[in-house]
């Protein structure tokens, strides 16, 4: 599995066997990844949403600006890829993560909340769909995990719950890849 997370989340998690965690957050460090082979993507995004807490995505809406697609084809993959079913959306045990959707916005400074509410969506980023697209592009399952943050909310985030996300994901990724062999 190959880890992509904001800087400002720390060092959570730690590269170990089978598990790389890159120190760049760009779509570049995911089409390193994809030409070492990795086929599983775990990327991380602070989000603007009406209630706190961790989301795991289950589908993306990217209205505004441009995206890792545009432009010449990257080698990764087809010049239109079908996305549908690229998010890996493992099930955690303790509840403590919700599944949803997500909007990209220009910038998360600037939203209102409007957005959550016209496009029916359930937080807004400015970064990260790009990474989770490259991603799929490429042929790889992405599990794309928010830390959702209201405009009032200026608490400490705990991630002690990654690991067990990364392990949950590596048994889900797991008995997909032997069911499609």
């Amino acid at each position: 599995m190959y880890i992509v997370i904001p800087h400002d989340w720390g060092d959570v998690v730690s590269s170990r066997d089978g598990i790389f965690v890159c120190e760049e957050y760009s779509v570049e460090s995911i089409r390193k990844g994809l030409e070492n082979g990795e086929k599983t993507f775990l990327i991380g995004a602070d989000a603007l949403s009406d209630s706190t807490g961790w989301l795991l995505v289950r589908d993306h809406l990217a209205l505004f600006g441009t995206g890792s697609l545009a432009g010449p084809n990257h080698p990764s993959g087809p010049r239109f890829p079908n996305l549908r079913g690229m998010y890996i959306v493992p099930t955690v045990q303790d509840g403590s993560v919700r599944s949803g959707i997500v909007m990209k916005v220009p910038d998360t400074r600037f939203s209102t909340g409007a957005e959550l509410k016209a496009f029916s969506c359930d937080a807004l980023v400015s970064s990260g769909i790009d990474l989770a697209v490259a991603a799929a592009h490429g042929g790889a399952g992405v599990v794309f995990l928010l830390n959702c943050r209201t405009p009032a909310d200026r608490s400490r985030t705990d991630f002690s719950f990654l690991n067990t996300l990364i392990q949950e994901t590596e048994e889900v990724r797991s008995s997909e890849l032997q069911r499609n062999h």
